[in-house]
């Protein structure tokens, strides 16, 4: 386990993402990680009508949130939208370094729009079955 160095995490903030406080060292799932979100107010990809907040008075975000975490010396970037899990979508990526988590936190975001789009897709058939 491994708290992640504030030098990735400025560069997430630097990129416009929100960042949340560490969870505990010994959280089960995700010890001493942190949720990353886009503000709807940050350029980048988002999901259509997607409206969460960060917090009960943060501003508002536009596309899912990643966990940020390193367990074992190795770094995992996760998107997990479905309970139970993982859906289309979801991910769990790993990673030698602090650096290369934090590059595929940004391009999820800022780069390469497949994955959002697997996301996008999968939300616009949910709504056009209900509809």
């Amino acid at each position: 386990m491994s708290v992640i160095p504030e030098q990735y995490l400025d560069r997430l903030r630097a990129a416009g993402l929100l960042i949340s406080k560490p969870f505990v060292p010994d959280h089960v799932a995700f010890p001493d990680g942190v949720i990353v979100a886009k503000p709807a107010a940050v350029v980048g990809h988002s999901l259509p009508d997607y409206e969460g907040s960060w917090g009960s008075s943060g501003p508002m975000i536009d596309a899912p949130a990643l966990c940020l975490h390193c367990n074992g010396g190795r770094w995992f970037v996760t998107s997990d939208d479905y309970v139970p899990g993982p859906g289309p979508g979801d991910f769990v990526n790993e990673w030698d370094t602090p650096e290369d988590a934090v590059a595929d936190v940004l391009d999820f975001y800022f780069g390469n729009p497949a994955r959002m789009d697997v996301k996008r897709e999968t939300r616009m058939e949910e709504r056009l079955r209900k509809s």
